[in-house]
């Protein structure tokens, strides 16, 4: 304990992480729950965080505690309005929540940020723009794009060292739903991996609109176009190539899971798009090592 000065709690609505870090910003231990926002009944999240810093910790009262992702959403433990893109880091922190625990510690809830793409139709997130901007401090880099694959995949444009727009894709739960709730994904043997097949739908994306395109998953099936051990690898490429075929950039950074990066670089090496995979974890820690930072003017 004498060499933790600061908590970093990443809450979102299924999973939960939590990071203790010295003053220098250097992780000294880590811990992950099942503890989603989901999984706390009558709003106790003050209590469902105790419970795991006592078990996990013990003397943790004293320590200022940074948090990230839905908490602080509206079904959260405090409602952080989003900051609005074009945003800066300085503007995030000064957007940010800050209250007093139980305990007497202070809390800071980062707040997201939204995006006005066209008048009245907007996109959020909270906990990208975290990673963003601990990408930007790590690379030192004024102006690039991130892609962040996942469920809700973001594209984001960082310029002049503001987040200046993004996009949500929902490449993860599209094909999560399409591989378990469709006739795309109904009566299929054991999948195998398949480069081949991942490739083909690259290939196939955006030929046609998505919804008609989608439906070659069935036919390529029937008439012997695809092996049925190849399918969902064939739709993986088709949804993950409609996303990146968006893309304003023809060099990006992969920010996430290694597994999900390694396939969008497959994408993107086959759609002559440059890609750098960045690891998530030290992206966000950084992020909120800035955060802090601004808080504090601590430069």
């Amino acid at each position: 304990m004498k060499n933790i000065d600061w908590l970093i709690i990443d809450w979102g609505t299924t999973n939960f992480r939590a990071f203790a870090m010295n003053k220098n910003g250097t992780l000294v231990k880590k811990t992950e729950r099942r503890l989603g926002l989901l999984q706390i009944d009558n709003n106790e999240f003050a209590l469902a965080l105790q419970t795991v810093l006592d078990d996990w910790l013990g003397e943790y009262k004293s320590l200022p505690i940074y948090m990230a992702g839905m908490v602080g959403s509206a079904q959260g433990w405090v409602n952080a309005p989003y900051a609005e893109a074009p945003v800066s880091i300085s503007h995030l922190a000064q957007k940010s929540v800050q209250f007093t625990l139980p305990w007497g510690a202070q809390a800071t809830i980062v707040p997201g940020v939204s995006y006005e793409s066209t008048p009245k139709h907007y996109d959020v997130m909270r906990g990208e723009e975290v990673q963003l901007f601990g990408l930007q401090s790590l690379e030192n880099k004024e102006s690039f794009v991130a892609v962040f694959p996942g469920t809700h995949s973001k594209h984001m444009y960082i310029n002049e060292s503001a987040l200046s727009s993004f996009t949500t894709f929902m490449t993860g739960e599209m094909f999560s739903i399409l591989s378990k709730h469709s006739i795309l994904g109904m009566g299929l043997p054991d999948q195998h991996a398949s480069i081949t097949a991942f490739e083909k739908g690259i290939n196939e994306s955006g030929q046609k609109p998505l919804t008609s395109q989608l439906f070659a998953t069935r036919t390529h099936r029937l008439f012997g176009n695809l092996k049925e051990c190849d399918v969902l690898d064939y739709l993986s490429g088709l949804l993950i190539g409609e996303e990146l075929k968006a893309l304003t950039s023809n060099r990006v950074y992969l920010v996430g899971g290694e597994a999900l990066c390694c396939r969008y670089k497959t994408a993107c090496e086959l759609l002559g798009i440059e890609a750098t995979i960045a690891n998530g974890d030290d992206a966000f820690l950084n992020g909120m090592l800035q955060i802090k930072k601004a808080l504090n003017d601590d430069k």
